[in-house]
């Protein structure tokens, strides 16, 4: 308790408001709402752990527990995981329902990033008990709550980060979001590919639930949902949850649609193994293409986190969708340059300039649905949407390029022509222009000024002139 109390009084320290002046109320007001760096990089501790374990899980876990366990169906079985983990996604919506609606003395948030965070630890020792003892079966229903419990608590550690940080802040803040699941994903990929053992995975990322969640409590400060504000459970309502269109979200269907559209991009990047292996004409790389996609994922994920800790506050000074019009077209530019290469040097360059194009759009994703968000008071389910948008895109997307890799490239044996690598690159150039196209779509710009509506209910409020 000594630790946390610790933090507390260091989090209170750096979060003092300016003495105030006279006259000037406002902007003492403003400034009392504002959170210190420090304190938002707390905040934003469970995202470096929600980035370890899903970087590395599907990466190097799964495949290697799938051989484990299931010798000889082990390529069937990966695909069950990953379709568990897939589904399980379908919680988020209900979960972000319950926790708008929730009156509890820890706040509507926290109760949910907590009790999230112990299932989930919980699990982690039983999964590694089950694939010591050949569980295969009882590994997958593990697996499934697992994962099922990670998305419990990003849902409510989404919904927090909305709440308590104000708009002006909201561009650093998803910056720094960005960043520390960046260096997450860094962190897994080098420690599980490179330091320990694979079967001690499950031992990593109980330490990192451990070190990471007193932060985000510790830098949370909620308090209980006033009774007068709290809404009643509706069935009806809870089944809407999962529907979303222009008329019921407005701007933030755009923003769904186009993270879809950007995620099925992403999803491309699960070739890149099969690519080295079959293009370069270094045999060498050919050779070891497993080892050299491992270090090509962390130069791309540290690239990632050094732009997106600085994009997400020049997006506070030049707008969100110019960030996302930047990060699709040099997305596209990656992959048209994928089609001209045959060395790991130039795969290398093109990976980096790939991270920095994922920095920048991490570091305004988040900032520009949290502005698009149809109701500011029961959001949390509008976000677990948003975070549904990334699970559709990384499954359509390889839906659709599996087979055009298959076609276009098969050679009656287990390398693909370069012609198939070609061809799914034209979908990455597609899956990008899509992006930043039905980004243009949303009307704000991601500036932190007043929705049309907000500005005329302000306009008959005040009687004065507003320029939206």
């Amino acid at each position: 308790m000594a630790g946390t109390d610790a933090t507390l009084s260091l989090l209170a320290a750096t979060d003092q408001p300016h003495t105030q002046l006279p006259g000037d109320e406002t902007a003492a007001a403003n400034e009392q709402d504002k959170l210190s760096t420090f304190r938002l990089l707390c905040l934003n501790m469970h995202a470096f752990n929600y980035g370890l374990f899903y970087a590395s899980v599907g990466v190097l876990l799964l495949p290697e527990e799938a051989l484990h366990m299931f010798e000889q169906q082990h390529a069937i079985f990966l695909a069950v995981m990953l379709v568990l983990a897939g589904v399980s996604q379908l919680i988020s919506p209900a979960a972000g329902y319950a926790s708008d609606r929730t009156q509890h003395s820890m706040g509507r948030r926290m109760p949910f990033v907590l009790s999230g965070n112990v299932v989930l630890f919980i699990c982690l020792g039983c999964m590694y008990l089950a694939r010591t003892y050949l569980y295969g079966y009882v590994y997958l229903v593990l697996l499934f709550l697992a994962i099922v419990a990670l998305n419990v608590a990003y849902t409510g550690f989404t919904g927090l980060v909305s709440d308590i940080v104000p708009a002006e802040q909201m561009g650093i803040a998803s910056g720094i979001m960005g960043t520390m699941t960046a260096l997450g994903a860094v962190v897994g990929l080098v420690t599980l590919g490179f330091f320990v053992k694979l079967e001690m995975a499950y031992a990593v990322y109980a330490v990192s639930v451990i070190v990471t969640t007193p932060f985000t409590w510790a830098a949370s400060r909620e308090t209980a949902l006033d009774p007068a504000d709290c809404k009643p459970y509706v069935p009806a309502e809870l089944l809407s949850a999962y529907w979303i269109s222009p008329a019921t979200h407005g701007d933030f269907y755009w923003v769904f649609v186009s993270r879809t559209f950007y995620y099925m991009g992403v999803s491309i990047q699960i070739y890149i193994l099969y690519y080295l292996r079959d293009t370069m004409e270094d045999k060498e790389i050919a050779d070891n293409a497993q080892s050299y996609t491992a270090m090509l994922c962390i130069l791309s994920q540290s690239a990632s986190g050094v732009i997106s800790s600085i994009a997400g506050g020049v997006s506070d000074t030049l707008g969100r969708k110019p960030l996302i019009y930047l990060s699709c077209t040099v997305m596209a530019l990656v992959y048209i340059g994928y089609c001209f290469i045959h060395t790991y040097e130039w795969v290398v360059a093109l990976g980096l300039c790939y991270g920095a194009s994922n920095g920048v759009y991490l570091a305004v994703d988040y900032a520009l649905a949290v502005e698009c968000l149809p109701r500011k008071d029961d959001h949390a389910k509008d976000l677990a949407l948003w975070g549904i948008a990334a699970f559709l895109g990384t499954m359509f997307g390889p839906c659709i390029t599996g087979p055009t890799l298959a076609l276009v490239g098969g050679q009656g044996t287990s390398h693909y022509a370069f012609r198939g690598y070609v061809a799914i690159m034209g979908f990455g150039v597609l899956y990008s222009f899509f992006c930043g196209f039905f980004i243009y779509k949303v009307r704000r710009h991601g500036n932190p000024h007043p929705s049309p509506r907000e500005g005329a209910d302000a306009k008959r409020q005040y009687g004065s002139i507003m320029n939206v």
